[in-house]
Order: C-alpha cells, then structure tokens, then sequence
C-alpha cells in the first residue's frame, strides 16, 4: 500500500530527482536506506575509547597492541 505525502525539499534536488525515470521509487529507496542505517552503529558515531575497547576484544591483535589499548584504556 501507498500513500501520498507532500515534503519541502531543497530545489535542486528536485531537479535531479526530475531527472530519474521512477522518482516515488528513488525516494523510496533513498528513505529506507537513510531509516536503515539509523539503527546501526557506525565507526563515525564511535568514541575513541570505544573503538579501542572493540579493537582490545578482537582475536586478531598482538600483545603489544593489546598492552598499550589497555594501559589507555584504565588511565
């Protein structure tokens, strides 16, 4: 099911999107992608301290790798 909705948007998209053969279909898929990836979390939206902590869980780092992450980790 579909439904009709009016949105502002800056006009030069409306320009490109004018360009493409399925515009509500173009939309779509540019909204779910955009709504799919507000869930997730991403290596943007990540601290530093938090990306260290990942990478001091891995298996696949060295010893020494591992001693440095966590002597900044509990400073």
């Amino acid at each position: 099911m579909r439904v009709n909705r009016t949105f502002s948007i800056p006009v030069e998209l409306v320009h490109e999107l004018k360009k493409k053969h399925n515009q509500s279909e173009t939309v779509t898929r540019a909204l779910r992608k955009y709504l799919d990836q507000q869930g997730e979390s991403s290596i943007e939206n990540a601290s530093t301290r938090q990306l260290m902590a990942a990478l001091l869980a891995r298996d696949d780092i060295d010893d020494t790798m591992k001693a440095l992450l966590l002597q900044i980790l509990t400073k």
